[in-house]
């Protein structure tokens, strides 16, 4: 299936929509939470400036070091969705022949939906 979005197989309209807008939407979201409640457990201090004044390995408090990994490994899935994304758009709209104008609206569109995503997911 990932393969397919990244070499434009799917259609215009199910990669910029469904892949997209939905997608990005919803890594951004779970994103966003694991980021919400890290957070709220680090007492909204940064998370280097947390482990690099308050952690200790001696007494680990497991609950921030399963949220933060959990935040970076989805932020991870964030960077890397939205490039096979971006491909997927870019390629699928290179075969779009009905309007010219939606191929380079869609285009230009799909890198403010990526943009949006990384604004609304970072803490």
């Amino acid at each position: 299936m990932f393969g397919k979005l990244v070499y434009g197989q799917f259609s215009l309209k199910e990669t910029f929509w469904k892949y997209g807008i939905m997608g990005i939407f919803f890594v951004s979201l779970a994103t966003k939470i694991f980021g919400a409640f890290l957070n709220q457990k680090i007492n909204g201090m940064s998370v280097k400036y947390y482990y690099t004044h308050y952690f200790s390995p001696l007494n680990i408090d497991n609950m921030i070091l399963f949220l933060t990994i959990a935040y970076f490994v989805f932020l991870f899935a964030l960077t890397i969705y939205s490039i096979m994304v971006w491909f997927g758009v870019w390629r699928s709209s290179k075969e779009y022949d009905k309007s010219i104008w939606l191929r380079h609206i869609a285009r230009l569109f799909i890198l403010f939906v990526i943009y949006g995503g990384f604004k609304f997911a970072l803490i």
